[in-house]
């Protein structure tokens, strides 16, 4: 596997250009992946590092990018929706980057999501019919969602849910979420995600935080684990998941 430092193209008013990683696989064999980061991080934070290498591992040409405002200097992330059109300006171009490489992300494209809010803004970003935010122009198409810590909700929130866009996610989903995260209550994903028209998957990390970390008093063999090493262990149910999309 190699990695390779990019720059992608973003319309956006603050900034041209977004920084991305290109992990490229020995051999590829899935569809391609672009996965953002949470509104408190960047490209290179180290659990999506981690499920970059995973997926890289699993054969899938990967980019992990910065979203527009973290490339203006940004700490604070804006509302998601204000998110979703630079982030299908940076799709468009990883899209044209991997052409431009000689690889094609085939009839059926692209994996889209990422770390907590990355992955609620790709969510929002592949919805095109009546749901949409705002009109889209031509974009690649997805082939599914994966979420590393779906945010559902604010901690201690679990009347503000974060799903009035499901009924219109027509990619099928994979949630990696740990069951001490305070940003999502797996009672009502479970519960919501019959929103979704697709199937989706659910694994979850028993002591998992928002990250999927895992103290030692959290953990069930009273063993902690790092978030990269919690993402390593999930290669299995990330792969039976690639498969599943028949790409």
């Amino acid at each position: 596997m190699k990695t390779e430092r990019v720059y992608l193209p973003v319309v956006d008013a603050n900034v041209d250009h977004v920084r991305a990683v290109l992990h490229l696989p020995d051999e590829v064999a899935g569809p391609p992946v672009l996965l953002t980061h949470g509104a408190g991080g960047d490209l290179d934070g180290d659990g999506l590092i981690a499920l970059a290498e995973v997926l890289a591992g699993l054969g899938c040409v990967t980019l992990r990018a910065n979203l527009a405002y973290r490339e203006a200097g940004r700490r604070a992330a804006p509302r998601a929706e204000t998110s979703v059109a630079p982030f299908r300006s940076v799709w468009r171009s990883a899209d044209d980057l991997l052409h431009t490489e000689g690889i094609h992300p085939g009839a059926t494209g692209w994996v889209v999501g990422g770390k907590s809010y990355g992955g609620r803004v790709a969510s929002l970003a592949v919805v095109t019919g009546p749901g949409a935010s705002e009109p889209v122009a031509e974009q690649p198409p997805a082939a599914g969602l994966l979420f590393y810590g779906y945010p559902l909700h604010p901690p201690g929130k679990p009347d503000k849910l974060r799903v009035a866009h499901w009924p219109h996610v027509a990619a099928p989903c994979l949630f990696l979420q740990g069951d001490r995260d305070p940003f999502c209550d797996l009672g009502l994903l479970r519960q919501h995600v019959r929103k979704l028209p697709r199937r989706a998957t659910l694994h979850v990390v028993p002591g998992g935080d928002h990250s999927l970390k895992v103290t030692g008093a959290a953990s069930p063999d009273g063993t902690p684990r790092s978030a990269v090493r919690v993402v390593h262990d999930l290669a299995e149910p990330i792969g039976h998941w690639l498969g599943s999309l028949h790409v």
